[in-house]
């Protein structure tokens, strides 16, 4: 739902990159494993785990949860459709997603969610409870306003960092949202994961909301969230 820290920290090529073929696509339903993973990675941010590990403690479990969201569960704005993948020699490495929330109809996660507990069989009192759990995390998640491009879920495999990936699959997003009219453009971080702070900042974002929840804290381990926007005018 964020992004992992060594991610961006490690978004410079290194030197022996140039004996590596990389290439960018669009996601699809082969990738949807991957994609299971990069959700689980992005959300954790600089943190050891994120709302997927509370939600979902058990690894099978997740694992089947994510990528069912990722994949089969009605399309949300963690569903492939939006997903943007690097591929390293061949295999996916990196993604992110972008897309306007009006492309998505309901930015909301809960139709996607309630598909996957009842997937998952869970009894109506530990839906309660997780929901409950998980409420702050939702308070403190930055909004996605209309007509503006959102970029978010980004993460690379750990063993594909040092490539610029994520720094190569954001400016590719960025121009497809500049193809599509758009003129704004938001991402999000966790507060503390100052690696992706300082690379949004690079590439042109700068803070323009910090929200802060007590409850949120306590839950996850961070502040909260900052929402960073660019203009989209500029190349």
């Amino acid at each position: 739902m964020t992004t992992a820290i060594s991610d961006i920290a490690g978004c410079a090529a290194s030197p022996e990159a140039s004996d590596t073929k990389i290439s960018f696509r669009r996601a699809a339903a082969a990738d949807v494993p991957f994609l299971g993973r990069v959700l689980e990675m992005a959300s954790r941010g600089h943190l050891a785990c994120g709302p997927w590990d509370l939600m979902f403690p058990d690894d099978g479990e997740r694992r089947r949860a994510l990528e069912h969201i990722a994949g089969n569960a009605p399309v949300s704005w963690c569903h492939r459709q939006w997903f943007h993948v690097a591929d390293l020699d061949g295999a996916a490495a990196a993604a992110m997603v972008a897309f306007e929330a009006a492309d998505v109809g309901d930015t909301s996660l809960a139709p996607s969610l309630f598909d996957t507990f009842g997937l998952l069989g869970w009894s109506p009192e530990r839906v309660a409870s997780t929901i409950a759990m998980i409420e702050p995390y939702a308070e403190c998640f930055p909004d996605m306003p209309a007509g503006t491009w959102i970029v978010e879920n980004v993460a690379t495999r750990e063993d594909a960092r040092r490539h610029g990936l994520v720094r190569e699959l954001l400016g590719r997003a960025l121009d497809e949202g500049r193809r599509r009219g758009f003129r704004r453009a938001q991402i999000s971080c966790l507060i503390g994961n100052d690696a992706a702070q300082r690379a949004y900042e690079r590439a042109g974002f700068e803070v323009v909301e910090d929200r802060r929840r007590p409850e949120f804290e306590k839950l996850i381990g961070a502040p909260g969230f900052v929402r960073m926007c660019r203009d989209l005018e500029e190349a």
